[in-house]
């Protein structure tokens, strides 16, 4: 009989019913996994927010979420060439873990000329005045998750119609690509 290999899975006590996890909560758990919430007021402007990946093969898995108090348009485009003025701290969601995050988050952008010749996605929804609701764009990792171009800078754009409050909130885990 060739060598074998048998592979046990955990198992709840009680129940006896297998336990898994995906493998985005499998990052969570092994240190990998990262967050930063951003909230603004934003009256009839646009607010920016910058990403900025690293040249190695550490690879971010993002999910972009926006939500907003009232009317939105929010765009995000890949390959600009500004300079991040605001970092952001970027929290790593196994509290546990001493792992930092290799991707960098800046509120506000200054010099260059671009906020890239890509646009990955852009959405306008919400409305304006009383009847307005809070709208939120983003969503679950398997339609919305996007693997980040290394060593590149992604620009996060959120025009507002009225005086709103904007939440940028980036869920991202870092895989080394083989």
């Amino acid at each position: 009989m060739p060598n074998s290999t048998i592979i046990t899975s955990p198992r709840d006590s009680s129940t006896h019913a297998l336990e898994t996890i995906d493998y985005a909560h499998h990052e969570i758990h092994s240190g990998s996994s990262f967050v930063v919430t951003d909230v603004q007021s934003v009256s009839t402007t646009t607010q920016k927010w910058m990403v900025t990946t690293p040249n190695t093969t550490k690879w971010a898995h993002m999910i972009f979420n926006i939500e907003c108090t009232g009317e939105l348009l929010a765009v995000v485009t890949e390959g600009a060439d500004r300079t991040g003025t605001t970092g952001l701290t970027e929290i790593n969601r196994n509290r546990n873990s001493g792992g930092a995050a290799t991707v960098a988050v800046h509120r506000d952008v200054s010099s260059g000329t671009t906020d890239g010749a890509v646009t990955m996605g852009s959405v306008r929804s919400g409305a304006t005045g009383v009847g307005s609701k809070t709208i939120s764009a983003g969503g679950s990792r398997g339609t919305n998750e996007f693997v980040l171009r290394q060593n590149t800078k992604y620009v996060v754009s959120v025009t507002t119609y009225a005086a709103v409050f904007v939440t940028l909130r980036l869920d991202w885990y870092e895989h080394t690509n083989k």
